[in-house]
């Protein structure tokens, strides 16, 4: 507690709000690790491992679905702020209502879509299994669709909280619908039979279900932002969708390219057994990335409130001590490399030996990820992503060069080194566009 009032110690009222949301977030950031964990063993005990390979592998294909909003949400969340920060909430509720519209129109089209495929395909032959019948194979992937898509349309509400400065609301929500689903598929063990039907039903529903009655305290109580087909705008939609395309941009490079196919790459150069060494390691540093997100999560739409309010000093003052902190996880990493064997050990048993020389450079690839977030947070939350736009393509296109450079000679230490050095690009353009901003001396490119 003490840390958290040393970084943040202005008597500010956003200062506070930023304390309360980082400290609620890191709670629920816990209970969602745990739920994570816990959903594991409670639906293999309830489906055998071939089905729950199943299932995993609806789950992957269904994550990709967020991508399909091509950043609208992303897109609203600061146009929102700045509305609502403002007082404007006829504006709010039309940024709100539009994008809502936009996204349900784009659900409906991939349903449609997905019609043919639903009817026609041999979903035995698809999941290359006998375990489970076709029916029940057509009816999981057909409500595991349904209940993907409505989510995906739904889950923007809580852009509402983010957009008041109340993010771990936004948290809360999430965490619900994971602890809800645990709940039931519980309930399951205990009273049905394994079917995976009724996993994919609790585990795809219950989100849905959260925000669905959330909605209604949400909207009754502000009644200025209730969404309604009547507020969509088609000019706040070039808007929207313009930065929307913007961070969709970004998030197709520099996330997925080169921190999703990561394990690809590895498999490719080194074979699949040192994909495991990377990933036990990589979940390890990676709690860096989790403690520091929690951190600076907050700061995106603060940043904006303040940016609408022309408050540059605290802008300046806040970045500077999420620098601070970004040095904090830094020297905590350090103390993570020099116990990672013995935890390692403790948490594995000596079944996977990970070289300490891997572990360095996972620990550096993760402090350039969270050097270049810390930076990205304030150029999001001023809507000035142009330049990132540019660095994320030059970023992913570099990586791909010392990744064909480096992988086969390297192997997997050339991976890692690979992804470190593009985000290190990245970050140190991204700091210093940061700089010219906070100091009011952005012009040009650096000022879009």
């Amino acid at each position: 507690m003490r840390l958290f009032s040393y970084i943040f110690k202005n008597d500010k009222q956003r200062d506070a709000n930023i304390r309360n949301n980082i400290l609620f977030s890191g709670f629920l950031k816990c209970v969602g690790l745990l739920t994570s964990l816990l959903v594991v063993p409670v639906t293999l005990g309830y489906l055998n491992n071939e089905v729950y390979g199943v299932w995993m592998t609806i789950t992957s294909i269904m994550s990709w679905f967020t991508f399909f909003d091509i950043g609208l949400g992303n897109g609203m969340r600061n146009y929102l702020t700045k509305a609502i920060s403002t007082g404007d909430y006829k504006s709010a509720n039309a940024y709100l209502s539009t994008t809502l519209c936009v996204i349900a129109l784009i659900a409906i089209g991939i349903a449609v879509v997905c019609i043919l495929p639903l009817g026609l395909l041999d979903f035995n032959k698809v999941f290359n299994t006998t375990s489970v019948s076709g029916g029940v194979l057509r009816l999981s992937v057909f409500i595991a669709v349904a209940f993907t898509l409505v989510n995906f349309v739904v889950k923007n509400i809580g852009y509402v909280f983010i957009a008041m400065q109340r993010y771990a609301l936004n948290d809360l929500l999430s965490v619900s619908g994971a602890v809800l689903g645990l709940i039931v598929v519980f309930i399951l063990t205990k009273t049905t039979e394994g079917n995976l039907a009724y996993v994919v039903l609790a585990l795809t529903a219950s989100p849905v279900v959260v925000y669905l009655v959330a909605s209604i305290p949400i909207f009754r109580h502000y009644k200025y932002l209730r969404p309604s087909v009547r507020n969509f705008n088609k000019q706040l939609l070039r808007q929207i969708v313009g930065k929307g395309l913007g961070f969709f941009f970004i998030q197709i490079t520099s996330c997925l390219v080169i921190f999703g196919f990561s394990n690809l790459f590895i498999t490719q150069f080194c074979g699949p057994e040192s994909v495991t060494v990377y990933n036990i390691a990589y979940k390890f540093f990676n709690l860096l990335a989790i403690a520091y997100t929690i951190i600076i999560s907050p700061l995106w739409n603060a940043y904006t409130n303040a940016y609408v309010k022309g408050d540059y000093p605290w802008i300046a003052r806040t970045f500077k001590k999420s620098l601070k902190m970004w040095g904090l996880t830094v020297l905590a990493g350090v103390v993570m490399l020099l116990f990672c064997n013995l935890f390692y050990r403790l948490w594995l048993g000596g079944k996977v030996v990970v070289p300490l020389s891997i572990s360095a450079y996972v620990l550096v690839y993760i402090c350039m990820f969270n050097l270049n977030n810390c930076a990205t947070y304030l150029i999001n939350g001023l809507n000035k992503i142009r330049v990132q736009m540019i660095t994320s393509a030059i970023g992913t296109a570099a990586y791909l060069i010392f990744l064909f450079l480096w992988g086969n000679k390297f192997g997997m230490p050339g991976v890692i080194i690979s992804m470190a050095v593009s985000y290190l690009g990245m970050a140190v353009v991204h700091l210093y566009q940061c700089h010219l901003l906070v100091k009011g001396k952005a012009k040009g490119i650096w000022n879009k």
